[in-house]
């Protein structure tokens, strides 16, 4: 059975004659008796009754007339998936990122979308996480990449809501860090900017317990890590920043801990995601990174 032969019968049970699905499909009327023929005789079965008046259905072509119009329309929205997919190649897709998605996530998640679409082009923009996820709403970008907390037995919140749909692809413990002689003797605590989910966290989880070290805005999280590095105070950071200098000794991690994890979603805009990105976010699960007990 060939798809064309199913298209052929399909037209020509709606047009009802054989000369109007030929004119339909700019077909010669042999062609479409054809067509029909060959599907008859690979089917075993006689689709219309061309003893009487127009030749209707048989029992038999009604039977396929329901099946055939739902492989069409399954071709068609394959053939349509894989258009947008091509599309989505040649323009670049507007993705939005907070600052520490972008120093310690984005390079990740860059590479996992080019193995899902080779040549995708990706153009990336960071903002304020409360400033992308009322912009991914407009649909412009229509992925972002945010930080948000969550208690470690909790979740984030429901999956899909209105306009978008969402995944959280990380989900990490942070600790508060410094120098050996920093974390014996805090005296400052570096900060990033007001609008970090870091930031929020220290003001809520950290500050009021340690009411006589000096709060210093440091502006974003590398620079947070750099000034923790260099001497300059402790700091809350995450697991994936610190790694190597709590394994060189270099950084040590303060017993002050906070129960709530730092989470990475990507959020989408399902009315203007390329449906193949769009697909392959659908499939994105969680990945946990904890801290070593």
């Amino acid at each position: 059975m060939e798809i064309r032969w199913l298209e052929t019968f399909a037209v020509a049970a709606r047009e009802g004659s054989m000369s109007a699905a030929a004119e339909r499909l700019g077909y010669a009327r042999s062609t479409v008796t054809g067509h029909v023929q060959n599907l008859e005789k690979s089917l075993g079965a006689q689709l219309f009754d061309r003893r009487s008046l127009g030749h209707p259905l048989t029992m038999s072509g009604v039977a396929l007339l329901e099946h055939a119009e739902k492989i069409l329309d399954s071709m068609e929205r394959a053939r349509a998936a894989v258009v947008e997919v091509e599309e989505g190649r040649g323009v670049p897709l507007q993705l939005g990122a907070t600052e520490s998605v972008c120093a310690y996530r984005l390079p990740v998640f860059l590479r996992m979308m080019s193995r899902f679409i080779p040549g995708l082009k990706i153009e990336v923009e960071a903002a304020a996480g409360v400033r992308l996820s009322e912009l991914v709403l407009s649909g412009r970008p229509s992925v972002v990449l945010v930080n948000g907390t969550r208690d470690r037995s909790g979740g984030t919140g429901p999956a899909e809501s209105g306009t978008v749909l969402r995944r959280e692809l990380w989900d990490e413990d942070v600790l508060m860090v410094g120098t050996a002689d920093a974390a014996a003797n805090p005296k400052r605590i570096l900060l990033t900017g007001r609008d970090c989910v870091y930031r929020q966290l220290t003001d809520a989880d950290f500050l009021g317990r340690l009411p006589d070290v000096e709060p210093m805005q440091v502006g974003n999280l590398e620079g947070v890590k750099a000034a923790v590095v260099a001497g300059l105070g402790i700091g809350l950071l995450p697991l994936v920043a610190v790694k190597p200098w709590l394994a060189s000794g270099h950084l040590v991690a303060l017993p002050l801990r906070t129960e709530r994890k730092v989470v990475t979603e990507v959020v989408w805009n399902q009315q203007t995601c390329p449906a193949g990105v769009a697909e392959h976010l659908r499939r994105l699960r969680s990945i946990s990174v904890r801290i070593d007990s």
